[in-house]
This record gives structure tokens, C-alpha cells and sequence, in this order.
């Protein structure tokens, strides 16, 4: 299982963009096709979960800040040289695309329906390329995190003194 994460990892570092750009088109279709319906019913909905998503990463940031001169950090950088930096990066694109789609949420809402079923579609593409990356982006950022308390019991044996 643990390989298996790792290869879904590797995969969601290298190829993130293109999976949100093809899982909002197949989103867009649905709806443009009149597959899924009600998007404006789950508008708060959506608001929620982001909330939830920005409130969590936003701890996860405070509290990397807060332990980032700590011996824990120091092996990681020691053992994952490239890993403060990529969590960083992670947790800040998460709160970014969270507060996108609160921001086009909330344009949803003040906006009359649109005219044409293929404008809704568009709409509906980009809100869900920045759901869906901040949906799977959790799911990395707390893999991340989780692997900073792994690691911390992985710690390298010294020999003893006599």
C-alpha cells in the first residue's frame, strides 16, 4: 500500500495540472450534457468544504512555521532534502485554489443563470479545475504531513559509548 501512495505521489506532483484540466472538462461535459445538474445547489456546499480545506491547511502552515527550526525538521531536511519546500509550495497552492473557488462561488451566486447551456459549462470547467486540485491537493498536503510524524520515528541509531 505504501508504494502504491508513493507512485500515486510521485504522479500527482508531476501530472496535478493535467489531471484537474481533464477532471474539470469531463465535469463541464457532464453538466454541459445535462448529466449533473443542480450546481447552484451545491454552491454552499462547496463553500464549506473550502472553508474546511483553507482552515486546515492553514494550521498545517502555522504549525510547520512554528516547528521549522526543531531537530524533528532537521532530519527531515537531512533525510528529504526537497521536502519542506514541496509541503510549502503544496499548502499555499491549497489555500490559494480553496479561496479561488470561494471567491467563484460566491460570483455563482450573484450572477443570473447564463444564458447558454455552453457558458455555464465554462464556468463549471474552472470552478471545478480549482475544486478538484484543491480536493486531490489535500489529500497530498496531508500524506506530507503525516509523513513528517513517520519520519520523526524513524530516527537514525548512534552508536553507544561505553
Amino acid at each position: 500500500m505504501e508504494k502504491f501512495l508513493d507512485k500515486l505521489e510521485v504522479i500527482w506532483e508531476k501530472y496535478s495540472l493535467i489531471i484537474c484540466i481533464v477532471l474539470g472538462l469531463v465535469t463541464a461535459s457532464f453538466y454541459y450534457f445535462y448529466l449533473i445538474d443542480g450546481i447552484r445547489n451545491t454552491v454552499s456546499n462547496v463553500i464549506t468544504f473550502s472553508s474546511i480545506v483553507i482552515g486546515v491547511n492553514g494550521v498545517f502552515l502555522t504549525l510547520l512555521i512554528t516547528l521549522q527550526e526543531s531537530p524533528a525538521f532537521a532530519r527531515l531536511k537531512h533525510v528529504m532534502p526537497s521536502f519542506q519546500s514541496r509541503l510549502y509550495i503544496s499548502l499555499r497552492k491549497l489555500i490559494h485554489h480553496g479561496l479561488i473557488v470561494v471567491t467563484i462561488s460566491i460570483i455563482i451566486t450573484l450572477l443570473p443563470p447564463s444564458p447558454g447551456r455552453i457558458y455555464s459549462a465554462i464556468g463549471v470547467g474552472i470552478w471545478f479545475y480549482f475544486f478538484w486540485s484543491m480536493t486531490i491537493g489535500s489529500f497530498y498536503s496531508v500524506k506530507l504531513v503525516t509523513d513528517i510524524i513517520v519520519k520523526n520515528f524513524d530516527i537514525p541509531s548512534r552508536k553507544m559509548q561505553k
